[in-house]
């Protein structure tokens, strides 16, 4: 099963998936909200839940400024083999830090949150879908594409309760301990003689 991390910190939800508080939903035929929206006021920096390979990032209708990521390998759902793709909605202009093709890691910052779109404030919609891949590489689908919700399934199950910004921190923390060890095996090597 994928596992993914909060992708704002702190966590707060403003609307859960299938919640149909707005007529919208009704008029371009989803049974009710096809995401979950966390609490994120304008600036919030927004996180990669998962390792994945930008898929894309720019302007998406109703979504605003988007972005997508798929992940590098398969899950099982519904006893098959899918990849998973998350979609990060309603970003703030200017403030992409990531292009489509670009390999991300759980944690790498996305873009800032906004309410660009159609939004009546800032916050960030993430959705989920599992989507396999076509007859071409350029080709996926959502293998749920029928379910009310245009391929979309409930994220809040596959979260595993800590921070993306956490993932982020710990490859940093590795990072820096890994230089102090190359340094200190220098340092070993050099009084011993060897190199």
């Amino acid at each position: 099963m994928i596992e993914l991390w909060y992708p704002v910190n702190p966590l707060g939800i403003n609307q859960k998936f299938g919640e149909n508080s707005l007529p919208f939903y009704k008029e371009i035929g989803l049974k009710g909200h096809n995401g979950i929206d966390f609490y994120a006021p304008d600036g919030w920096l927004v996180r990669a839940t998962h390792a994945g390979t930008i898929t894309y990032a720019g302007e998406d209708g109703s979504g605003g400024l988007t972005v997508v990521i798929r992940t590098e390998e398969t899950y099982e759902y519904k006893g098959e083999q899918v990849y998973f793709k998350t979609i990060y909605c309603h970003l703030k202009k200017g403030t992409f830090v990531v292009i489509a093709g670009q390999k991300v890691l759980a944690g790498d910052v996305l873009a800032q949150a906004d309410n660009t779109g159609m939004s009546t404030g800032s916050h960030l919609h993430f959705g989920l879908k599992p989507v396999a891949k076509g007859e071409a590489d350029w080709q996926w689908f959502n293998f749920e594409q029928d379910n009310g919700y245009l391929g979309a399934i409930d994220p809040l199950p596959y979260f595993n309760g800590k921070y993306a910004e956490e993932a982020w921190n710990l490859r940093q923390q590795i990072s820096v301990l890994a230089k102090i060890v190359e340094a200190l095996q220098k340092l070993v090597g050099l009084s011993t003689g060897k190199s």
